[in-house]
């Protein structure tokens, strides 16, 4: 009787995302290295601790969907803000970030660090130069909530606008090369960085409570589940969005310029994902429908920001379209190298492209890894349901592929 064994797509996907996880001890000393600055600003003594500073992660690390650097000397890249709570009234962009810079100048030589803080447009930026390697980003800025909410309903997202969870959070940030950056103004550049982040957590609510459940009752170490910090668990659509960033870094190792920004990667997944309960079928699903929440707005190609549907996070494709044929280019390589090994290869027979955009060297360690531990057993109902449901999708993946939509008539 012919024998089968326990290695699946599922698991060779699981182990090669472990891998390009940033790791949880990094993730850690990043937690511990920003809160230390938080708690630095708001000592005694700070110039600005009067004003309630606040310090938060923003980006990849608050989204759970940073990755290792693929090189051994890159550095990971932290994006912090740093929320002052004072008025447009009292301050311009430029005190404020002359302000916060001061502080921050003070903790590096407290801390002696080998680099100044550097001043750059919106932020300040601090080297870490110890094992970790990594650097933070520290974007000075204050509250902004009631003017955000007022741009929503002005233009026509009232039901977003009363969200309080997704605009309580907004910011006005500063920018060297606003025209208002010197003066006393009530325009400064808005954002939304932790709305965002509300958002992405809400479009994986399901998987995120289902994990933290998984971790609760296999670790007796936290007193309920609420206790639980969302970055001890990760959910599939998480673990998707790193194993596309990571296939696209390959493909753009050397053309930086045209590489699909991580923001239009993040949002077009987290729209396409249905909380889909294995990396597999999630991976599937969001290639399958990915690019069917890009729009044409009166023949712009728009992708809008879920927390400000105004802003278009594909502005830049407009006036270099060049980034818009490349998009499509890495999407089509992505449906085709996933969708080949999920669909046409034995789980331990990676396709050389997929090896190649993930990393050769890695993917041979984890085939290795998962070899060892392959023992004669009958791959389980669950597992043949989920790769069922898996084909399906994936051989749709193919014919979106080829197909057509509005989106890909812009010529590069």
């Amino acid at each position: 009787m012919p024998s089968f064994t326990d290695l699946t797509h599922e698991e060779v996907l699981q182990k090669i995302h472990a891998e390009i996880d940033m790791p949880q001890d990094i993730l850690d000393t990043i937690i511990d290295r920003y809160q230390s600055i938080g708690r630095w600003l708001d000592r005694d003594g700070s110039s600005i601790s009067q004003y309630d500073p606040k310090v938060a992660a923003q980006g990849s690390v608050r989204l759970g969907t940073a990755n290792r650097p693929i090189g051994e000397n890159d550095e990971y890249d932290v994006d912090l803000i740093c929320r002052l709570s004072l008025g447009k009234s009292e301050i311009t962009q430029q005190q404020l970030k002359a302000e916060i810079g001061e502080e921050i100048k003070a903790y590096a030589a407290a801390q002696s660090m080998n680099n100044e803080p550097e001043d750059k447009r919106r932020c300040w930026t601090m080297e870490y130069a110890d094992k970790r390697n990594f650097h933070v980003d520290i974007l000075p800025c204050i509250p902004d909530a009631e003017n955000y909410r007022k741009r929503l309903f002005d233009g026509g997202f009232k039901t977003l606008a009363e969200r309080t969870n997704i605009t309580e959070e907004a910011i006005a940030i500063t920018d060297q090369k606003d025209p208002n950056y010197r003066s006393l103004s009530e325009d400064w550049p808005s954002s939304n960085p932790l709305g965002y982040a509300e958002w992405f957590k809400e479009k994986m609510a399901e998987r995120l409570i289902a994990a933290k459940r998984a971790l609760f009752e296999s670790e007796a170490i936290y007193d309920s589940i609420e206790d639980i910090p969302d970055h001890k668990v990760k959910t599939t659509l998480q673990k998707s969005v790193q194993l596309l960033k990571r296939h696209r870094d390959y493909v753009f190792s050397d053309d930086g310029e045209h590489k699909p920004i991580s923001i239009l990667i993040t949002t077009l997944a987290a729209q396409a994902y249905s909380n889909e309960s294995t990396l597999v079928d999630a991976l599937a699903a969001v290639l399958e429908k990915l690019d069917t929440f890009i729009e044409d707005r009166d023949g712009i190609v728009w992708v809008p920001n879920p927390v400000n549907p105004a802003e278009n996070f594909a502005d830049k494709w407009e006036e270099e379209p060049m980034k818009a044929k490349e998009f499509r280019r890495w999407l089509n390589l992505a449906r085709r190298d996933f969708g080949e090994y999920i669909n046409a290869m034995p789980p331990d027979r990676v396709p050389t492209a997929l090896r190649d955009r993930l990393g050769e060297n890695l993917v041979e360690k984890v085939i290795g890894s998962v070899a060892k531990a392959m023992v004669p057993a009958v791959v389980s109902s669950v597992t043949e349901r989920a790769s069922a449901r898996t084909d399906g999708m994936v051989d749709r993946i193919r014919e979106r592929g080829t197909g057509t939509q509005p989106w890909r008539d812009i010529e590069g």
